[in-house]
């Protein structure tokens, strides 16, 4: 039987850990279940210790998986940094260091530091990923990615995190629509519209946030499922479909028939932070320049009008 633990089974077991589901752990993985269940009882045998508690109601991390898993993925992460290193050596042409943003805002809503970051290190490759912003902290937390750019209140545990910015909403609604006729728009408002909403997984934290605010102020959304491309939505929007409430950069997308209007003052408590995460292990030469970047392009943002 083997006795050495390899990296694909630590990728496995970070896949089961986070999705606690074999099923959905294999898909995300492209794998069947069997070989992934197969690896993982593997990996106990080695290890002589149950790293998941196994039930007809689910999967859970036992307690020697709970205390294995930060280490898992600092393992992980340190695997990725090497090869990046062995790499950088190998080829003249420098690293790479990978950016992630939460596809949530605009791009015109995150500081225009790339092309900067490109000047300044010009022998490396600066890869920039939009995703939803849990996978771009599972990514930062995989070590398959540098530094992102996420919205709050993401769940960001055993990163660092600084934000940046403050991000308001906006209603978007149909040009013709009865309430464009207002110049600001409350939530009493929109108690009786087609309301479309993000489903919970995409990001809990914000769900919980929100749902939180919505409680407070007594409103409850008459729901309709939210389509993951801003573009889709503002064209379902403009279709009469329902109405929106959406990051204040995402007006910088133009759609015809689609209107914005301010939330009233009582309202505008409800916002989004804009947030750069990393790992502080992370021992990138470029790291350091791109928060420098951030934080700079987000004091300019602050002083404009």
């Amino acid at each position: 039987m083997t006795t050495s633990i390899d990296l694909r089974q630590l990728r496995y077991f970070l896949a089961v850990s986070e999705e606690l589901s074999f099923g959905r752990a294999a898909a995300r993985l492209h794998i069947s279940q069997p070989p992934l269940s197969r690896q993982i009882r593997q990996l106990e045998d080695i290890l002589g210790v149950e790293l998941f508690l196994r039930s007809k109601a689910g999967v859970m991390l036992s307690a020697a998986g709970t205390a294995f898993l930060p280490e898992v993925r600092r393992t992980l992460a340190q695997a990725q940094k090497a090869v990046a290193v062995a790499r950088a050596c190998r080829d003249s042409d420098g690293g790479q260091f990978v950016v992630g943003y939460t596809t949530v805002f605009d791009r015109s809503a995150f500081p225009d530091i790339f092309d900067e970051l490109r000047r300044r290190f010009p022998s490396w490759r600066i890869a920039v990923k939009g995703k939803h912003s849990i996978n771009l902290v599972r990514e930062i937390k995989n070590g398959a990615m540098d530094a992102a750019f996420v919205g709050l209140h993401t769940e960001v545990k055993g990163l660092a995190t600084e934000t940046l910015r403050e991000e308001p909403f906006v209603v978007a609604l149909p040009a013709g629509h009865r309430l464009a006729r207002k110049r600001r728009i409350g939530f009493d408002d929109l108690k009786d519209e087609p309301f479309f909403w993000f489903e919970r997984r995409l990001n809990p934290g914000f769900y919980d946030y929100c749902l939180a605010f919505f409680e407070q102020i007594g409103f409850q959304p008459n729901v309709v499922p939210e389509p993951a491309d801003h573009h889709i939505l503002l064209g379902l929007v403009s279709q009469g479909q329902g109405v929106a409430l959406i990051p204040a950069s995402l007006t910088a997308v133009k759609r015809s028939g689609v209107a914005f209007r301010a939330l009233k003052a009582e309202s505008r408590t409800l916002a989004m932070g804009i947030a750069v995460v990393y790992s502080e292990r992370n021992p990138s030469p470029v790291l350091s320049t791109f928060l420098a970047l951030a934080r700079a392009s987000a004091r300019t943002i602050a002083r404009e009008p």
